[in-house]
């Protein structure tokens, strides 16, 4: 026997009867932050694009765009990074929707944001709708991002201030930004920046991203200061030693290390 509802509804009469226009609804985009390392592995490095259309044309973003009707998020985000980036098959995790009123000029748009790692930093340009892309210094610390190219004479800078929040039993803490250069990122792109950096630190303690930004092969040195950057602070190196050796295993090989002065070390591949 169907079920039925309150007004006598079976669910096929219900659906046949059902206007989805009763309710306004959003668009969604996916937007990607896609990290990787710098040459001698000292720094985080982050891809931008250039939009070419408006709103926030000039302005530099993170890449990504909306949602078709056939596909995940998922596919979304890695259709968008390819068409806009040229880059393909990379570590891609969900981070956060973002959903505050009037985060987009256009409509009502909510956003699924992805953090995508890369081991090397292959060449890019802009396709689709972007004018330009290109991978930017990028410095976080408790007081301050800083976002940089040289080559294309940009610097984006935002102060930090640490607020507390609470959720029901639960307190914690969150970064706010103010702008203080003249350029900046576009749409809420700071926020997702921000949500995915913390992310990133929190659970690269017990799960598996810092191999994602690092070569097949690597010295356990190269490995210690993938971590660093990415946490923003020194390790000791028995500590971290002990904290992924059961992670990594020896190859028979050694190799330089990539930063400047580094030594032939043992060298080492992730233990999948």
């Amino acid at each position: 026997m169907e079920r039925k509802n309150k007004d006598g509804l079976t669910e096929k009469e219900f659906l046949a009867q059902y206007n989805p226009g009763d309710y306004k609804r959003p668009s969604v985009t996916t937007d990607i932050l896609l990290l990787g390392m710098n040459e001698d592995y000292s720094s985080l490095k982050l891809l931008l694009i250039k939009r070419g259309n408006h709103p926030y044309i000039g302005c530099w973003a993170l890449p990504g765009g909306f949602v078709e009707e056939n596909e995940s998020a998922y596919q979304a985000a890695a259709r968008e990074l390819q068409e806009e980036t040229g880059l393909s098959g990379v570590y891609l995790d969900q981070i956060y929707t973002f959903t505050k009123p009037g985060r987009d000029p256009r409509t009502w748009v909510m956003s699924i944001a992805y953090l995508a790692l890369v081991p090397s930093l292959d060449d890019v340009k802009g396709y689709d709708d972007a004018d330009d892309a290109a991978w930017f210094d990028l410095k976080f610390t408790d007081n301050a991002i800083e976002i940089s190219n040289e080559d294309k004479d940009v610097q984006i800078l935002y102060d930090l201030k640490k607020e507390e929040f609470v959720n029901g039993a639960v307190k914690y803490e969150n970064f706010i930004p103010t702008l203080v250069s003249e350029e900046s990122l576009a749409f809420d792109h700071v926020e997702i920046l921000i949500e995915a950096v913390k992310r990133l630190r929190e659970q690269i303690y017990y799960n598996n991203q810092a191999f994602c930004l690092v070569d097949e092969t690597f010295t356990l040195s190269e490995l210690q200061r993938v971590y660093e950057a990415v946490l923003g602070k020194p390790l000791y190196k028995k500590s971290f030693r002990d904290m992924v050796s059961n992670k990594v295993e020896e190859t028979g090989n050694e190799k330089t290390s990539r930063f400047k002065g580094g030594r032939r070390s043992t060298e080492y591949r992730f233990k999948a």
